[in-house]
């Protein structure tokens, strides 16, 4: 008789034991009750593992990479030589999110995943779980509306994956930046608070309001988003006019990409800004992945002591090489120089 064990995805001292019988010396399936309520069998220690989104999927990756059975968009694919070669040949199998994404499903049933992982950022739709239900694949919801749930997420796919020691280490981490944040900005009177501007798009005309889930690091940060406009579509990058961010003048412009940053620094119009004038266009790291968004990862979590250290040094005296350097080999496994963080970060190295 096959016996199971249970516990609760929303209840963290039940994720702390283990209820389980044993047949023949293995656990052979756990029943559980994930982020929606919806109690879900999964199998033990699975090792097939299909993620919604590109987030859901970065989760995955940075508990247990190897298990994933291919990736919901090729932008996923981190920079070349991030990732383990165990994910070198996994293929793009599409997704059931954003704007126009559609899945291959013949493809996602031959990859034939144990498990699906669907984080509530990407709002899991009815076609998304009605497929993997009637092919008998267990769909569990993950909470994953803010960066604050990232703890308990990670927790949670420590347990479902066999990994819970790793998935407690990288939670550990998770709540002990965003508790060291919190405090260093509950300490910023609110009259002193940076006014930001987030410039998405090649000419930097696009943006995100200040209570979109793209923006969520700017006041964690401390900082206040100029943009109070509701995102208006679940994708964001709301189009403005260089009238309206004038009329904002930001202190300091954080520019999504590159090709942004250099835009908004060559073009005249942009002189008028303060953030401009001022030399505070702040390019976002983006290796492996962007630091701030799109996707909005477990990076955010590295993004958020860069950017709080680069509004308030005095508050948050981090230093960014180091903290880069111990965040790649957590969550990545990766060991940077000095040089290669400092790279990363845009810092020149100084000449010996």
């Amino acid at each position: 008789m096959r016996r199971r064990r249970r516990f609760s995805l929303r209840l963290p001292t039940l994720l702390a034991t283990v209820l389980c019988c044993v047949l023949a010396g293995q656990v052979q399936a756990a029943t559980i009750t994930d982020a929606l309520g919806k109690t879900v069998t999964v199998p033990d220690v699975p090792t097939r593992v299909y993620a919604l989104s590109p987030p859901d999927s970065m989760l995955v990756l940075a508990v247990k990479p190897c298990v994933l059975v291919g990736w919901n968009t090729p932008k996923l694919k981190p920079a070349e030589g991030w990732c383990p070669p165990c994910l070198e040949q996994v293929p793009a199998l599409g997704g059931f999110f954003g704007q126009g994404m559609t899945p291959n499903k013949e493809a996602l049933i031959k990859a034939a995943p144990e498990l699906v992982i669907s984080g509530t950022m990407a709002q899991s739709n009815l076609e998304f779980d009605a497929f993997f239900t009637s092919l008998h694949i267990p769909v569990v919801h993950l909470a994953t509306e803010s960066i604050r749930d990232y703890p308990q997420a990670l927790r949670v796919l420590g347990t479902l994956l066999g990994e819970k020691e790793r998935g407690e280490k990288l939670a550990a981490y998770a709540q002990k930046t965003l508790d060291e944040i919190a405090q260093g900005v509950a300490s910023i009177p609110q009259d002193k608070r940076v006014r930001i501007y987030y410039a998405e798009g090649e000419d930097g005309l696009y943006t995100d309001g200040a209570n979109s889930f793209h923006t969520q690091l700017i006041a964690m940060a401390g900082g206040v988003n100029v943009h109070p406009t509701p995102q208006t579509r679940r994708f964001g990058m709301d189009k403005v006019t260089m009238e309206t961010v004038i009329g904002y003048a930001p202190q300091v412009i954080l520019a999504q990409s590159p090709k942004t940053r250099a835009t908004i620094l060559a073009t005249s119009t942009w002189q008028a800004i303060p953030a401009v004038r001022q030399g505070r266009v702040l390019g976002i790291p983006n290796v492996p992945m962007n630091w701030f968004d799109r996707p909005p990862s477990f990076m955010r979590f590295l993004g958020l002591k860069w950017l709080a250290h680069a509004l308030y040094p005095k508050v948050f005296p981090y230093d960014m090489v180091q903290e880069t350097r111990e965040f790649s080999k957590l969550f990545w496994n990766k060991d940077l120089t000095v040089a290669q963080a400092q790279a990363i970060l845009g810092i020149k190295a100084s000449r010996p």
